[in-house]
């Protein structure tokens, strides 16, 4: 029987090092994206504010609203949900309420930024949200990393008991 074991040990010995696999890093926490938190409010190119409210982060769920008010009436609406799984994090809109096709997969997160990707997409394939130095978060939609158009908005913090 000892012999057996050596026999093992030195074949184990001989054998060529067999590289582990890493294990992928878990998706960060919903709370680094905390400073979407709150009421916003920007202005749209054509009058009118657009405004959104995102729930402070559970440990699996973001709730938003967004609506686009002019005249004092609301023209246009949208939810969105972002939630944490063990694959990571994925912003999911729903435009006018109505069943999102596509999942927005966060690819990005540092220094209060958040990419969230959608390469499948017809438009937009990128949504980012970034907290600005003056208090400020920028929103922006465009076609990918290439695009040098896309659309951005600049929202100023807002009570969520005032009408714009």
């Amino acid at each position: 029987m000892h012999a057996r074991f050596l026999l093992v040990g030195a074949l184990a010995a001989s054998a060529p090092a067999v590289a582990m696999a890493q294990a992928p890093s878990p998706p960060p926490p919903l709370t680094d994206l905390a400073f979407m938190t709150g009421c916003w409010r920007a202005p749209l190119s054509r009058g009118g504010v657009m405004e959104e409210l995102y729930t402070a982060p559970s440990a699996n769920l973001m709730l938003g609203t967004t609506r686009y008010i002019r005249g004092g009436a609301s023209f246009q609406y949208e939810f969105t949900r972002i939630v944490r799984d063990s694959a990571g994090i994925v912003m999911t809109p729903y435009p006018g309420g109505e069943p999102s096709t596509h999942d927005f997969r966060l690819t990005s997160l540092e220094a209060s930024v958040a990419v969230f990707e959608a390469p499948e997409h017809d438009y937009p394939k990128r949504i980012i949200y970034r907290a600005d130095a003056d208090g400020t978060r920028t929103a922006r939609i465009d076609g990918g990393p290439d695009d040098t158009g896309g659309m951005e908005w600049v929202f100023r913090r807002a009570s969520c008991d005032t009408a714009p």
